[in-house]
């Protein structure tokens, strides 16, 4: 299994100690693998470096510092790895006005089921489409959740599209959000890099 090693997690006195360093990386990785999709939604493609970045925070914020603890994190935070032939990335619903997030997530059930990474033959629906997976035990009976880890597997016809260059499209045809968003090259060169790492 894709993992991250506790070799790669620094203490907590080093990880703050070098803290700011780490974190103008992340940030700059995650902006290299952050997508709009209409005016609410982003999707940010997972690397080891975002996820490990993650891991980091999480162990600083909570203080984790037992080894069974931290391999918990771990472990947890593993399952956003991308895999040599299946991207993952964390969609987050961004609703300032807190009078419409409830309706709006309710409005967003079976969310799931709409969106898809289309890849090749400009980037247009059907045959090379990818559909989302998405974490079940994220989604809610009566709403979704506005954070949701994400991901596509991909037939390797479609990792080769994508490795070669191909039209990248995230699209979703949920009826309350319907949208769709191409994404620039040199961002899915990146996430094409991501498949090898």
């Amino acid at each position: 299994m894709n993992r991250i090693a506790a070799t790669e997690i620094l203490d907590l006195g080093d990880y703050e100690r070098r803290r700011d360093e780490l974190r103008a990386s992340a940030v700059r990785a995650r902006r290299e693998r952050r997508v709009a999709l209409g005016p609410n939604a982003t999707l940010t493609f997972e690397n080891r470096e975002t996820v490990r970045y993650q891991i980091q925070e999480m162990l600083r914020a909570e203080r984790i510092a037992k080894p069974e603890e931290v391999e918990h994190e771990i472990e947890t935070y593993s399952d956003l790895l991308p895999t040599p032939c299946e991207l993952s990335a964390t969609l987050m619903f961004e609703l300032p006005d807190e009078a419409e997030r409830a309706p709006t997530l309710t409005a967003l059930r079976d969310f799931e089921s709409h969106l898809r990474l289309e890849i090749g033959r400009g980037a247009q629906r059907a045959p090379d489409a990818a559909p989302a997976r998405f974490d079940r035990r994220q989604i809610g009976e009566d709403r979704l959740s506005s954070v949701q880890f994400v991901r596509f597997p991909l037939s390797k016809p479609q990792c080769d599209a994508l490795r070669a260059g191909a039209p990248v499209r995230i699209a979703s045809d949920h009826p309350a959000y319907a949208h769709a968003t191409t994404i620039d090259a040199a961002t899915a060169r990146t996430l094409a890099k991501d498949l090898e790492d």
